[in-house]
């Protein structure tokens, strides 16, 4: 098993997904509107270049509360607007100082109006396909 054979079973089971490459120098917010990414509920991943066996980093957006609601942060919104501080620097600044050739996300969304999957559900199973094939987390996940 690959991890890109991981990558495209998960994204068989969600219809609304997508990716899309950064390149150094372009503005991330101008990209994830030009690729019209979702501010919804779901799974990221992110890898340099077009490897695509080997991801940087695997996160989720959308935080399902005790109570059922959820916190309002999407795809978009975790990946540039409010994601975290150290996150933000990141995505924007990784490209034009480790990756020449940019960085490629792949996201889906596991939580909408059609589909009901919590999306920290998601990428445990990716967390885990990764520490199933490599014995480590992607580089940039600090822990889970």
């Amino acid at each position: 098993m690959t991890f890109e054979s991981v990558i495209q079973s998960t994204l068989a089971r969600f219809a609304t997904n997508g990716r899309f490459v950064l390149l150094p120098g372009e503005s991330l917010n101008k990209v994830l509107r030009r690729e019209k990414v979702p501010n919804a509920r779901g799974v990221y991943l992110c890898f340099e270049g077009d490897d695509i066996e080997h991801p940087l980093y695997i996160g989720k957006s959308g935080t399902i509360r005790v109570d059922g609601s959820w916190g309002k942060q999407g795809i978009t919104e975790r990946l540039y607007e409010n994601g975290p501080r150290d996150q933000k620097r990141l995505f924007r600044e990784l490209p034009a100082k480790e990756c020449l050739a940019g960085l490629t996300f792949i996201w889906f969304v596991t939580h909408d109006q059609n589909i009901k999957i919590i999306p920290a559900l998601v990428e445990m199973e990716l967390l885990q396909a990764h520490y199933d094939l490599r014995g480590c987390l992607p580089r940039l996940n600090k822990h889970v």
